[in-house]
């Protein structure tokens, strides 16, 4: 279907915590079960292990007990990825291993204050119809990605137009997403499924990355009605590239991805985490 007649991609709605604790000198975290059921679903599950995401990718859902301000987000994740039920719940991919052992994994270890490098992301999607310009240039025809000749972009060999779009500054089609659009989360979401991970078996069709695409953003960010009636993304995201004297992936690639986003009215922060590993 054309993705305009998809439904809303958010429904969930924030419900806030009493405040009943104010912020300290240090946030605490405590892990939460079972919070990406977009990942847990079977034709999810099958899609990233189809794409090589699923070997080196970790998600999880953590609540805080202090109340939250944006003036505040490089102390919190400092407090964050030093903490230890994080550490314990999100350990970090040290290693690709093999068939028989898989990859290797390992707590962060102490993490200093202000070592977080992060870029923040814009949440202000809220329709899946954010790309339906893909149809409309081309870039997916009758559901199908448009293939064009073999070219390596870094890492990638990219085969067909979406990753083009994806990687290559100098194509025609990168212009079809402004810069502030390409800092939206979703777009982010879309992206990493998209170029999935070394060994990624790339699907032909679009509707499995939409239809991941959508179900993940729903459980990344949540949503609060205004005042007046309108729905608004409550979440803050940013992207976090690496943490002073830790290793956060265990090599370097613009491929490796951690997002967190933060929930300040139900005290509830969630973690996306994939390492890259490249077989040129």
């Amino acid at each position: 279907p054309h993705l305009s007649q998809l439904p809303v991609v958010l429904t969930n709605m924030a419900e806030p915590v009493p405040e009943d604790a104010e912020s300290g000198s240090a946030f605490t975290f405590h892990a939460l079960d079972n919070t990406f059921k977009s990942l847990s679903a079977r034709e999810a599950q099958d899609s990233l292990h189809k794409w090589n995401l699923s070997p080196f990718m970790r998600a999880h859902t953590f609540r805080f007990d202090q109340r939250f301000d944006p003036e505040q987000l490089d102390a919190f994740l400092s407090d964050f990825f030093g903490d230890a039920n994080v550490q314990l719940a999100m350990p970090v991919c040290t290693a690709p291993g093999d068939a028989v052992h898989g990859a290797s994994w390992a707590p962060l270890g102490p993490v200093q204050q202000a070592a977080v490098r992060h870029t923040p992301l814009r949440t202000t999607v809220l329709r899946l119809d954010f790309f339906d310009r893909l149809n409309d240039a081309g870039v997916v025809r009758n559901g199908s990605i448009t293939g064009c000749y073999d070219a390596q972009c870094g890492d990638v060999i990219v085969s067909d137009v979406l990753r083009k779009l994806l990687l290559d500054e100098s194509a025609e089609e990168w212009d079809l997403f402004s810069a502030a659009e390409r800092s939206e989360l979703i777009f982010h979401v879309m992206q990493r499924l998209a170029i999935g991970g070394g060994m990624n078996q790339w699907d032909t069709e679009m509707e499995p990355y939409l239809a991941l695409t959508k179900a993940l953003y729903k459980d990344l960010v949540t949503v609060q009605k205004t005042a007046g009636g309108k729905l608004q993304i409550a979440s803050l995201a940013t992207s976090v590239t690496g943490i002073s004297g830790c290793s956060l992936f265990p090599r370097e690639s613009p491929h490796n991805f951690c997002y967190v986003s933060i929930d300040p009215i139900a005290r509830q922060v969630k973690c996306w985490y994939a390492a890259f590993f490249s077989i040129m």
